[in-house]
């Protein structure tokens, strides 16, 4: 049977006056939820710069490897190109290709009656030698099957087999004057009832003819690693008669403008975030402020940046001193950086080694040294699992925790409190009511009395 409650009926005191009272009581519990937000948004901001630092840190790791420097690269020719190492020699090679080299094929007669089926047996058995390795052929192969025996050799014949148009075709794996010789064994005449006696035919496989810069080549291979040193030259299509391609071989130094031009991006983009996360923001606008306004690390932080980017770099191993003599320059008062890749590329004509070196380098005693590892040394204190922005979210993350049990526990004494005042004011009802009726009662009583009295 459910319960009616009347509370409020006497006592004027209902569940929406509980309810402002219980507003008043949980007044704490805003500022708790208010200073939650505050640490949860100061703790995802120190994340935000920590992942910035480390996509810099990406950044600057790119101008500390030897490949940025010494890369090389090569122009394409028509007929020929190069594929180049650091070590290939810089400088011009007129390539003129004569003839590609081509792989010697073999194809062989048709020699399966009109209307037989490819996939049934051959009824043929036998062996022969192809590149002096046996062959053997069983009454139930069929075509095919002999092609895949073929194929099972190839690793010591240098011929693969395929099947077309119901003819058995065999190509040398190798390009070149490559032979492919086909025999039969002594006392049989598998080969020609396999179409590969008297009705096949040959395409005698042929040697690339090329020059380069005037000394004639011939190679089996269009893929010539022996010819230019640390160079593979590339042959892919043939000069008519008196025409070459002239392939260029230079220093990659777009490959060290690129690692530079992405520093130089994402130094602006971290600094920029810092920036914004210190704003102390603008009276009445709401959101101009940011999460860490007024934070002493992050503000040292930014200073340590812009000063290490812009100070000498103390380096014996180049003449090179600051960023500036590279192109890298400030735009603004707020550390934002430009690049003029000229002078970087005039650098590198110069010297590629100075440069390197002022980035990245070893003294003496085998210690990094150069601009690379003093930035590395410093964001890698702020932004290692070990350095100084994992402290700080670590102790965010306790606060946190302690607001929550904070919480937890108020949010039970407000249910608590809630449950006092239901139980104390329904009470009050019910003495109100009980009052009440008592009060009639009498009232009755005292009226019955006075008409008593008055009769008599």
């Amino acid at each position: 049977m459910s319960t009616v409650n009347f509370m409020g009926s006497y006592s004027g005191i209902d569940q929406t006056m509980i309810d402002q009272l219980m507003a008043i009581e949980k007044r704490p519990l805003i500022q708790l939820s208010e200073k939650k937000t505050s640490l949860e948004s100061e703790k995802n901001a120190w994340n935000d710069v920590r992942t910035r630092l480390s996509s810099l840190f990406d950044k600057i790791k790119v101008l500390k490897s030897e490949e940025t420097y010494t890369s090389k690269t090569a122009t394409t020719g028509v007929g020929a190109n190069l594929s180049v190492s650091k070590n290939s020699p810089e400088g011009a090679f007129k390539i003129a290709v004569r003839q590609l080299a081509t792989n010697t094929s073999v194809i062989g007669g048709k020699f399966l009656a009109e209307g037989q089926d490819a996939t049934a047996p051959l009824n043929l058995a036998g062996k022969f030698v192809l590149n002096g390795k046996k062959v053997a052929v069983g009454a139930e192969d069929t075509i095919q099957m002999v092609a895949d025996k073929i194929n099972s050799f190839s690793g010591d014949t240098k011929v693969k087999a395929t099947v077309i148009d119901s003819r058995l075709t065999l190509n040398h794996t190798e390009t070149g004057n490559q032979a492919i010789t086909l025999s039969d064994v002594e006392g049989e005449a598998v080969l020609e009832n396999l179409g590969l006696g008297t009705t096949k035919s040959t395409s005698q496989g042929k040697n690339a003819l090329f020059s380069v810069n005037g000394v004639e080549i011939e190679k089996t291979s269009n893929s010539v690693k022996d010819v230019i040193a640390y160079t593979t030259i590339n042959l892919v299509k043939e000069h008519a008669a008196g025409e070459s391609d002239t392939v260029v071989v230079k220093a990659d130094t777009a490959k060290t403008t690129k690692a530079v031009e992405d520093f130089v991006a994402q130094y602006n983009s971290t600094l920029q975030f810092i920036f914004d996360k210190l704003a102390p923001g603008t009276v009445g606008e709401k959101g101009t402020r940011g999460a860490l306004a007024g934070d002493g690390a992050l503000m040292r932080l930014q200073s340590s940046l812009r000063t290490m980017v812009t100070s000498t770099v103390t380096n014996g191993n180049t003449s090179l001193k600051d960023m500036s003599q590279l192109g890298v320059t400030t735009v603004d008062k707020f550390g934002q950086l430009k690049f003029d890749s000229t002078k970087l590329t005039d650098a590198l004509s110069k010297n590629a080694a100075d440069v390197k070196n002022f980035f990245a380098s070893t003294d003496g005693e085998g210690k990094e040294v150069g601009f690379v590892s003093r930035i590395n040394g410093y964001i890698d204190s702020f932004a290692s699992t070990s350095g100084s922005i994992k402290e700080k979210t670590d102790s965010y993350e306790r606060t946190l925790k302690d607001i929550t049990k904070q919480v937890d526990s108020f949010n039970l004494r407000m249910e608590r409190k809630e449950k006092y005042y239901i139980t104390m004011f329904s009470k009050l009802d019910t003495a109100m009511m009980q009052a009440e009726s008592q009060m009639s009662w009498l009232t009755s009583q005292i009226s019955g009395l006075t008409g008593s009295t008055s009769k008599k």
